[in-house]
């Protein structure tokens, strides 16, 4: 009797213990703070509901467009139609999405979105890139789709599911980046790398080895695509699902062991990257390495900042385990101090390393930065002689990123997030006024101010729309090519002074980081049309441009100063990110570098030129071209642009349209209603011939967004009086977390004078 007792009681322990979502809602170190009460409202589409906060009903709708988009490539390539709708939870911003209450602490913020297991929800940010956001959406959905034709629908399919198969994080991974990409530059420079620089693993142990979960699972589907037709991948997916095993359907659906397969896809990755190594440049071959990330052992050197006279540099690094601001010499990259140390007080939480800017004032006395600070982000200004930051500023934005110090000394412009917008924003040093730069509905980026401060270049998806004043009234980014970035100058009066937006490139690529020469007469700018990120030159006058590296491996984060004789880009390597100095850049001329087209974009380009000529195509076929149209070269057709879009006629109409939009076509949005749904149902039971009936029950109930929960674990032992039982409710919505609970608990213990004892505890908490 004594061991059914301890038996019942470690039970009804483990349950206390793992499942408390409000005791785990709080790490050392990590406090999962919610600093804002947000007003929620929700929208319908044919197969999902999306949730969304005040001033984040565009974001809404280019949700609910993309996801129906995505599912319907899903659906045709897995060959599988969903159970249940899908929900699908978006934040205004990256700081707002660490706040959600669908994980037990705040996500970093390398984290761009999640997919939360149990309820099947995708909760996802905006971060001011539509192309970002497209790409999160269609990943992260590839995750739910995938779990509910693996697993089923339903947190007890899903975790009985889970527990009879393991799929690797290669795989799972792997996918739901191949279906969002299909393959891209990005990818192919980190495959590359890889491949040149001998740290490709085995199939098997991809998994281990961080990106290279994701790029690597990738490149493994995108070779399979290529060897045996896009078809192939569907295939696969299906046999996953009917052997609940990875290896057992690579077996079945390749003929080949997983040990074989990975040979193949090594003998690939030869063949398709090792004769760069004679056509291109290694960037330490071409500009002095300032920082060595084997060396310091680290992963991130980046947003290189070249003082006004070039001879220091101030850089982010992850050299100590946590993000910190370094000056360095721009001479000889010695290190001269640490001039931040990030991520150990509330207002340097996150040094915003995915989207990085650091800025020198023109008297090269201080350096200006953007940091995550409580709630939101700040500005900081740090005095350099003295390593302190001497001013700290707020605006109210939902995200801050990327300043840049006017050389007239009198505003800083940086870019900006506000309800699903992003803009150039800039401050006035003097009275901390804001004002707007550029206001419409498109990503601007990287801005960058010309040597006399009347202008700013700056990356865009806006296309030919110059104007934002000319915009239609029903004008949709979804049906825009949001997914291009073009260099573009404006005057740094802004829009709303008549400042004019001017187009300096125009190609079907992705340009980034451009920078003025200091004479202010050409834009430098990395650019991706050769499938490799190089650094090229755009005279103003004369419109030529040329290229001034033809690296093996990508250029970014441009800086540009002194006399002209130093640039500085950040390149990836060998496995991690490190600053070059390149020296006397324009003592290049046009015509002297010659950048070949990387082996992906010249097959990309010759199956393009091919399928012009063809007007018949098997379905196999024009999904593979779909895939390889999520390059760069995406044109909208005419019906598509103009909004109309075919239905398919066997497509599962979860919802009628009428009870989702408007009779204008406009997604009807709802007030948000607390609706709690089962998270964990859980019981068991017995009965003995001395006891009577024994069992347990733990019943966790929670709504859609986690604010929420609600608990009933009871333990049924002989009778009420010697049972447990536990009625808890958590409030988490605010900042402050409240929680009321009802207990009973009977205890039973031994003494050897007296024998078994019980004693009983119960109230209210």
């Amino acid at each position: 009797m004594t061991q059914k007792i301890l038996t019942h009681s470690l039970i009804l322990a483990s349950l206390f213990l793992t499942q408390s979502p409000a005791l785990h809602a709080q790490t050392f170190g990590k406090n999962h703070v919610q600093y804002k009460t947000f007003k929620t409202k929700y929208i319908q589409s044919t197969h999902f509901d999306i949730y969304f906060h005040e001033g984040g009903e565009t974001l809404a709708e280019f949700v609910a467009e993309i996801a129906e988009q995505s599912y319907g490539e899903l659906q045709e390539n897995f060959r599988y139609e969903l159970i249940d709708r899908i929900t699908i939870v978006v934040y205004n911003s990256h700081n707002d999405f660490q706040q959600t209450n669908l994980s037990l602490g705040p996500p970093e913020e390398s984290v761009g979105g999640f997919t939360e297991f149990f309820k099947n929800r995708v909760v996802i940010p905006y971060e001011g890139d539509w192309e970002k956001f497209r790409h999160v959406i269609h990943h992260e959905l590839t995750h739910a789709v995938m779990l509910q034709m693996v697993y089923g629908s339903g947190m007890q399919a899903i975790l009985s599911g889970m527990a009879r198969s393991h799929l690797p994080l290669w795989f799972i991974e792997g996918l739901a980046e191949y279906e969002s990409r299909g393959w891209d530059t990005e990818s192919d420079m980190f495959m590359r790398d890889a491949a040149l620089n001998g740290y490709a693993p085995k199939i098997d142990d991809l998994s281990r080895y961080g990106f290279l979960a994701y790029k690597g699972g990738q490149s493994v589907l995108y070779y399979l695509a290529q060897k045996y037709g896009a078809e192939k991948i569907g295939e696969l997916m299906n046999k996953v699902k009917i052997t609940k095993s990875l290896e057992r359907a690579v077996r079945q659906s390749l003929g080949v062991e997983i040990y074989d397969l990975s040979k193949s896809w090594h003998k690939h990755l030869k063949k398709e990257y090792w004769p760069d190594i004679a056509n291109r440049q290694e960037p330490h071959e071409i500009a002095k390495p300032l920082t060595d990330h084997v060396a310091y052992r680290n992963f991130i050197n980046n947003s290189a900042a070249l003082s006004p006279n070039g001879d220091q540099i101030a850089f982010l690094s992850d050299k100590s385990d946590y993000f910190d601001i370094y000056l360095m010499s721009a001479i000889d990259g010695k290190l001269i101090s640490k001039l931040v140390s990030g991520q150990k007080t509330d207002n340097l939480e996150e040094l915003h390393w995915l989207r990085p800017g650091i800025s020198w004032s023109p008297d090269g006395k201080f350096i200006v930065f953007a940091a995550k600070a409580g709630a939101e982000d700040e500005l900081h200004v740090v005095e350099v002689q003295k390593r302190k930051i001497v001013r700290s500023l707020k605006f109210g934005l939902d995200g801050v990123f990327s300043p840049t110090w006017s050389p007239k000394n009198d505003e800083i412009a940086f870019v900006g997030t506000r309800n699903g917008q992003c803009d150039i924003f800039a401050v006035d040093l003097q009275t901390e006024k804001l004002r707007k730069i550029t206001d419409d509905i498109f990503s601007d980026l990287d801005p960058s101010y010309s040597p006399d401060g009347s202008r700013l270049a700056f990356i865009s998806d806006r296309g030919s729309y110059l104007d934002a004043i000319r915009l239609a009234p029903d004008f949709k980014i979804w049906r825009s090519d949001y997914r291009n970035l073009d260099v573009y100058i404006i005057d740094a009066a802004g829009v709303a002074h008549g400042g004019k937006i001017e187009q300096i490139t125009n190609t079907p690529f992705l340009e980034k980081s451009p920078v003025y020469s200091p004479q202010g007469d050409k834009i430098a700018f990395t650019s991706d049309r050769s499938g490799i990120y190089n650094i090229y030159v755009h005279d103003l006058a004369t419109r030529e441009e040329y290229p001034l590296t033809n690296l093996i491996s990508g250029a970014f984060h441009l800086s540009w100063a002194g006399d002209g004789s130093r640039m500085t880009f950040v390149s990836f390597y060998n496995a991690g990110y490190d600053i070059f100095l390149l020296k006397n850049p324009l003592d290049l001329k046009p015509g002297e570098i010659t950048v070949a087209k990387t082996t992906f974009l010249t097959q990309l380009e010759e199956k393009r030129k091919a399928q012009r000529d063809t007007t018949m195509r098997t379905a196999a076929e024009a999904r593979e071209d779909r895939i390889l149209d999520k390059y760069r070269y995406y044109v909208f057709g005419k019906d598509f642009a103009s909004g109309i879009i075919t239905p398919r006629e066997d497509r599962i109409a979860f919802d009628d349209t009428a009870r989702y939009k408007s009779e204008t076509g406009e997604y009807i949005v709802r007030d948000y209603k607390t609706k709690f749904t089962p998270d964990i149902v859980y019981g068991n039971a017995g009965y003995s011939q001395f006891f009577g009936v024994q069992g347990q029950t733990q019943i966790s109930l929670s709504d859609v967004l986690g604010n929420q929960r609600l608990d009933l674990i009871t333990d049924l032992f002989y009778d009420i009086r010697n049972s447990n039982y536990l009625v808890r409710y958590f409030h988490l919505p605010r900042r402050t977390d409240y929680g009321l609970a009802a207990f009973h608990n009977a205890w039973y213990f031994y003494s050897s004078n007296v024998g078994l004892m019980r004693d009983r505890y119960y109230g209210l908490s």
